[in-house]
């Protein structure tokens, strides 16, 4: 585990709890219930958390 990986993971948690934000404020603004698909927060949430998996996985791999 290094600084940059660190920093990295810090920065994916960041945009993915900003990216979750967004979504929730588009389904309580368009007062859906528990459904947001096609839309652009919608894939924006999926992507930061596949970003945030893959950094958090380069975490836990990174050598001493």
């Amino acid at each position: 585990m290094n600084k940059s990986n660190i920093k990295e993971a810090r920065d994916e948690a960041k945009r993915f709890i900003k990216a979750c934000s967004m979504a929730l404020y588009r389904l309580e603004r368009e007062r859906r219930s528990y459904f947001l698909v096609g839309v652009a927060e919608s894939g924006a949430c999926r992507r930061a958390s596949m970003d945030l998996t893959r950094a958090l996985a380069k975490l836990r791999k990174s050598e001493p």
